[in-house]
């Protein structure tokens, strides 16, 4: 109903997926990085290493009645399209001050407007290299990781930028539709006129109004952005509007998120994957989940799995090592641990969905290959933990 939506918008703030425009230059038409012994500030290279001043620049935030952000993704577009994990350093903005810094992290402004233009180079990655799609790993014929773990130290200081990355894709996948229906029965608790103690003992409008909106409404709904920077229509790629909302472009954004998961550092992973992962289920629990939630589970489940086991691989010597050594693993464990009964459970409702969609041939071999990946990639980590962890 109006109502309940004009209540919602007061409590969350409203998001129009205007992607801004991407200079998108491909990988291997970039500048020619420095030989070994060349400095990086010479040659082709020349002006990299003066980058901060163009990160302070475009620091100050635009003006509020008519906000201009050309210049600041210019500098952007610019960095995306020179940056290399050699050179990184010189490019990233790592200091707090560079990012228009509020409280240790860079300002919503900016990390909307820069994870948008990141999220857009990557995507154009992914549609220009198919096999990226299928396989999120390292291969020359898939760059996408090499572009991650350039911009990766960035993605380490500044987690609102990672939510950022995470509120794109939500919108793009269409998350919010997905959550609505548990939203609205929210706000109608919230609104429950009657008194609370005639109210049954397992009845949401028992909460007070405020824990409701404030706490559990926020866990429930996918990051937002400040519409200030988000809904400018400056320059937005056709092609985002249309090839990239169909079924078919959708993969595209599915494989984006799938590579964010398996190669963004550690220390964004543990945000990153809550997200991935709540979406994930929000999908598979439709009462019909087409092909395109099925896939995006199961790209999911299987990256998440994968980066599960890279981690218990990692482990197990520190583990198997002295009781100096052991301590290093064990603040994790206890979310390694979360993450695959996540994941466990995931899988399941996974393979029942797709079970249906097969029934009803509704289902192309491609997704479901993905779905017996996700199968497989679980019984591993699965397994990679019963011989760490569960005693013989």
């Amino acid at each position: 109903p109006l109502e309940l939506s004009m209540t919602m918008a007061q409590h969350t703030e409203v998001v129009v997926p205007a992607m801004p425009e991407d200079g998108f230059v491909p990988f291997r038409c970039r500048r020619r990085r420095p030989h070994r012994g060349e400095d990086a500030t010479s040659g082709s290279g020349a002006g990299e290493g003066s980058w901060a001043p163009k990160w302070r620049k475009v620091a100050t935030p635009p003006d509020s009645g008519s906000p201009d952000f050309a210049e600041f993704d210019r500098v952007v577009r610019g960095m995306l399209n020179r940056i290399s994990t050699e050179n990184a350093r010189l490019l990233l903005p790592l200091e707090p001050h560079l990012r228009a810094a509020e409280t240790g992290d860079c300002a919503p402004w900016w990390a909307a407007r820069c994870a948008a233009l990141m999220l857009n180079h990557y995507i154009q990655v992914i549609h220009t290299s198919r096999c990226a799609r299928g396989l999120a790993m390292r291969s020359t014929d898939n760059v996408l990781p090499e572009y991650l773990d350039a911009v990766a130290p960035l993605l380490a200081r500044s987690p609102r930028l990672v939510m950022a990355l995470v509120a794109w894709v939500a919108r793009l996948l269409k998350w919010y539709d997905l959550c609505w229906p548990s939203s609205r029965l929210l706000l109608l608790a919230a609104r429950e006129p009657r008194e609370k103690a005639q109210l049954p003992s397992y009845s949401l409008g028992r909460l007070p109004a405020e824990v409701i909106k404030g706490r559990i409404l926020t866990f429930l709904l996918p990051p937002l952005l400040p519409t200030s920077a988000s809904s400018q229509d400056l320059g937005v790629p056709a092609a985002l509007c249309s090839c990239w909302s169909d079924p078919d472009g959708q993969k595209d954004v599915v494989a984006v998120l799938a590579h964010l998961l398996l190669f963004t550092p550690a220390a964004a992973f543990p945000r990153l994957s809550a997200c991935a992962l709540a979406m994930a289920d929000a999908a598979l629990q439709q009462d019909t989940a087409g092909e395109e939630k099925i896939y995006l589970a199961a790209a999911v489940v299987v990256s998440v799995s994968q980066r599960l086991q890279k981690y218990l691989v990692g482990a197990s010597p520190l583990l198997r090592a002295e009781d100096d050594l052991a301590h290093l693993a064990l603040p994790q464990l206890h979310q390694v641990q979360q993450d695959l009964e996540c994941v466990t459970h995931l899988e399941r409702d996974l393979s029942l969905a797709a079970a249906d969609a097969r029934n009803q041939r509704n289902l192309s071999f491609f997704v479901y290959s993905r779905v017996l990946a996700a199968s497989e990639h679980v019984n591993r980590a699965r397994e990679q933990y019963k011989r760490l962890f569960v005693p013989t």
